[in-house]
């Protein structure tokens, strides 16, 4: 027969951790070896009569003795509860517990105390807590970090999200963990295609980047984002997931847009130039070729009424020149500048402007126009590019009018997205721009030999457009108007650098 008490002896000296018995007042009874060592007695018999408060701080042995008096009110145990063991030596020494605490009866099933037994898990509650305090030192890495940082499991729903994640996604819930893409708001076209590469990097075990992806965020606005995927395993179940980092590139995208804009501004401006040297070379030679064939044939002639004619030619020879040279100056004006001052514009304030400026003209030849501007439309702009761009447009359709019906000229200015859009239409003579297309905008072309046209004003108007970002374009037949549509570009800044 088994030895119960043998048993019981082997029991209380061998098991690391601590086994108590207490009687009715919550007083140790018995002990085993590793409690008395816990408590510093060299005997286990030693603790027999004494109670928590002889060993721990107050706080600790009264909670103690609460617990052991609610068992034996109710008769039901406490199991596994932390208790935080604050010892009333000279270190106040500190130990954390796992403690399980039951009913004592005797042989005849009455109460007469509790028992129980006490894990020590210091050693483990330090690791928790230091694995706790690393989490919350990374969460606080991650929140800082301005890229988006997030893990999608396997069918696309997320299981963590930075603050970058969050602000971004903005959900109106505002909770992430645990919903997918459709979810946030994402076109089920888009969430697919999300889902497919986290699919791809999960099964291939192979990071993925993906650059310069164009997306919407909940305010519509567009961004530019680059994206890195890695193979992820969640340290609870060790379910399969993808860790992203998703950066904003959106400022260097438009930087890169801005820089290739101002590359073909300065090819553009190139290209005037070298047009403009030619013509100058070209006009001034002719004109300073007939100026010296003149005075040769002056020099020559003993002539006085062929004197005088030659004169008046020299006259008119050197007025021509002096024209050319003026509107030479002109142009250079229009190109040379360096740094052009901008200004919120009304649109429509100006366009009265410029109207006034016309009057008479208007009045005169009996001109309708019909104005569709949109209301409080405004633009960033250089105010004497954009009065002279318009003057230039309306002026010319009241020129070139036709001389088979009243002249009438529609003007339309409006806002789509961020640009700026006008188009100015009028019922006139029109332009063969299959014979003319490629020299409408050039300097010196004119196509209905007024004898007011100098062939500058369009050339002027198209430098001073897409000197500021912008472009012109035009859809004319002869006898059926002219249409010039003018889009002044993006919104810009306050100044801007015009290339020479």
């Amino acid at each position: 027969m088994i030895n119960k008490t043998l048993l019981f002896e082997r029991l209380m000296e061998n098991v690391t951790e601590t086994v108590f018995f207490k009687d009715l007042e919550s007083r140790f009874i018995a002990i085993n070896k590793s409690g008395a060592h816990k408590f510093g007695l060299e005997n286990p018999a030693d603790v027999i009569g004494k109670t928590d408060f002889d060993f721990f701080a107050i706080i600790h042995a009264q909670k103690a003795m609460e617990d052991e008096h609610q068992i034996l009110l109710t008769q039901k145990p406490i199991v596994n509860i932390e208790e935080r063991e604050v010892f009333n030596d000279e270190n106040r020494s500190v130990k954390w517990t796992s403690t399980s605490k039951f009913p004592l009866f005797d042989e005849t099933g009455v109460l007469i105390g509790t028992y129980g037994i006490t894990k020590d898990i210091t050693e483990q509650k330090q690791h928790f807590e230091a694995i706790s305090q690393l989490k919350v030192q990374v969460e606080s890495i991650l929140n800082a970090v301005p890229s988006m940082i997030f893990v999608k499991d396997e069918v696309g729903k997320y299981v963590m999200a930075n603050q970058a994640a969050k602000d971004f996604f903005n959900p109106v819930d505002g909770e992430i963990i645990g919903k997918s893409d459709i979810d946030l708001g994402f076109p089920a076209e888009t969430a697919q295609r999300y889902l497919k590469t986290d699919r791809l990097v999960i099964e291939t075990k192979k990071p993925a980047f993906y650059s310069d992806e164009k997306t919407l965020n909940r305010d519509g606005m567009e961004q530019w984002h680059q994206s890195i995927k890695v193979p992820f395993s969640t340290s609870e179940d060790h379910t399969q997931a993808v860790l992203s980092v998703v950066t904003d590139v959106t400022q260097r995208i438009e930087y890169e847009v801005e820089l290739t804009d101002s590359l073909n501004v300065i090819s553009k401006q190139n290209e005037r130039l070298s047009n403009f040297a030619h013509i100058v070379s070209h006009n001034l030679r002719n004109h300073a070729g007939g100026i010296s064939m003149l005075i040769s044939l002056l020099e020559k002639s003993d002539n006085y009424v062929e004197k005088k004619e030659l004169f008046e030619l020299l006259s008119k020879a050197s007025s021509r020149l002096n024209e050319t040279i003026v509107d030479l100056n002109d142009i250079i004006d229009t190109q040379n500048k360096v740094e052009v001052d901008l200004k919120s514009i009304d649109f429509k304030d100006t366009f009265i402007g410029i109207k006034e400026v016309l009057r008479t003209e208007i009045y005169k030849n009996k001109v309708v126009i019909e104005e569709d501007i949109e209301e409080g439309l405004k633009l960033n702009y250089s105010p004497a590019y954009l009065e002279s761009i318009l003057l230039n447009l309306l002026s010319n359709a009241i020129k070139y009018r036709s001389r088979k019906r009243d002249p009438v000229i529609i003007v339309k200015a409006w806002k789509n997205d961020e640009r700026i859009l006008l188009l100015i239409k009028d019922n006139g003579r029109g332009i063969d721009l299959e014979k003319y297309g490629n020299k409408l905008f050039g300097m010196y072309k004119t196509f209905h030999n007024n004898e007011n046209a100098k062939g500058i004003g369009l050339y002027i108007t198209k430098n001073q457009i897409e000197a500021l970002g912008g472009n012109i374009k035009v859809e004319s037949k002869p006898d059926e108007g002219a249409t010039f549509y003018v889009d002044f570009g993006k919104h810009q800044k306050n100044r801007i650098l015009v290339p020479v």
